[in-house]
C-alpha cells in the first residue's frame, strides 16, 4: 500500500463554466496523487479527456478566490505557499530567447487588444529580460486598474524550491495568470523551453503538460511512493456506480445534521408558539 505523503500538493483553477473541459488536468491532478483540486466558480466542468480518472479526485469549488485562499491557508489544508504556474519565454523583438534556465523577472504593463471589434486596455504581467526596455512574454492579463504590483521572481521549476505543502495556480490560457489571481500568488515557477530561429505560439506546450512537469518535480521533492504497476498500466481502483468518496460521505452527513437542526429548531418554534396560543396561561374565564 501506498504511504501518506508528508507534504501535500493542491491544484487551483478557475471554472468559468460547466461546460469548461478540465478533463485532462483531473487526469493529471489524478496520476500525481493532487490531494485535492480547487475550482472558483463551478464546481461542475467537462471531464473529457480525463479517461475515468476524475472520479478519483476530490473536487471542492468555492465562488472567489478569496474564499478559495482562505480555505488553503487554513488548518485543514494548510499551504504554506501559493504558486503561480508559468510557462517559457521568448524576446518578442528578437529571434533571441530569454534564458528561462535562470530566475525571471516579472513585470506590468498595458497592452492595447482588439476583442470583439473593440480596443481593449490590459494590464499585463511579463517575464523581463535583462535590461530590456519591453519585457519578453505576457504573462498576465488583466481588464482593470492600472496600478503596478510587485511580483518576486519566477523560479525555473527544476530547481525544485518548495517549502511544505503547495497550491499551484494555473489557467488554461497560455499567455498567462489573470492579474486578480497572480496577486495571491506568494511565488512564481515556470517550466524553461527551448530556443528556436522563429518563436511562435505553436513552440508552447499546453497547461496538462506544464502542470505534469511541476507535480513531477514536486512529487519528487516530496519523496512520493510510485503507483504500483501491472504490465504497462498503473493499478487504478476499481470505480462502482453510485460509490462517493470519504469526503464526499463526510459533506453529505454534515449536511443532513444541519437540515436535521434547523428542523428541529423550527419544530420548537412552532411548539413555543402554540403552547402561548392554547393554553399558555390562566387568564380565568373558564
Amino acid at each position: 500500500p501506498l504511504t501518506m505523503p508528508q507534504y501535500k500538493s493542491y491544484l487551483l483553477i478557475e471554472n468559468s463554466s460547466k461546460g469548461n473541459n478540465l478533463g485532462p488536468l483531473l487526469r493529471c491532478a489524478c496520476a500525481f496523487r493532487v490531494t485535492e483540486v480547487i475550482f472558483v466558480g463551478f464546481a461542475q466542468c467537462s471531464t473529457e479527456g480525463s479517461h475515468g480518472s476524475a472520479r478519483h479526485v476530490p473536487i471542492r469549488a468555492f465562488t472567489s478566490f478569496e474564499q478559495a485562499e482562505k480555505y488553503l491557508r487554513g488548518a485543514d489544508c494548510g499551504v504554506v505557499d501559493i504558486v503561480g504556474v508559468l510557462g517559457g519565454t521568448w524576446n518578442h523583438r528578437s529571434s533571441s530567447a530569454v534564458d528561462a534556465y535562470d530566475d525571471c523577472e516579472i513585470s506590468e504593463y498595458d497592452h492595447t487588444s482588439d476583442v470583439n471589434g473593440s480596443s481593449v486596455v490590459r494590464r499585463l504581467v511579463t517575464i523581463a529580460s535583462g535590461d530590456a526596455v519591453i519585457p519578453t512574454f505576457r504573462r498576465v492579463c488583466d481588464s482593470g486598474g492600472n496600478a503596478s504590483h510587485n511580483y518576486p521572481t519566477s523560479i525555473p521549476v527544476h530547481r525544485r524550491q518548495f517549502r511544505g505543502n503547495t497550491a499551484f495556480l494555473c489557467t488554461k490560457n497560455w499567455r498567462g495568470l489573470p492579474a486578480k489571481q497572480a496577486r495571491i500568488c506568494d511565488s512564481f515557477l515556470h517550466v524553461p523551453h527551448l530556443a528556436t530561429e522563429e518563436p511562435c505560439q505553436a513552440m508552447f506546450v499546453d497547461i496538462q503538460s506544464i502542470i505534469s512537469i511541476v507535480f513531477h518535480h514536486f512529487t519528487a521533492w516530496a519523496q512520493y511512493d510510485e503507483r504500483e504497476s501491472e504490465g504497462q498500466k498503473f493499478d487504478v481502483a476499481v470505480y462502482q456506480k453510485g460509490q462517493i468518496s470519504e469526503q464526499q460521505k463526510t459533506e453529505k452527513a454534515a449536511k443532513r445534521a444541519k437540515i436535521r437542526e434547523a428542523s428541529g429548531n423550527v419544530l420548537e418554534e412552532l411548539a413555543s408558539a402554540s403552547s402561548g396560543i392554547f393554553g399558555g396561561g390562566d387568564d380565568g374565564d373558564y
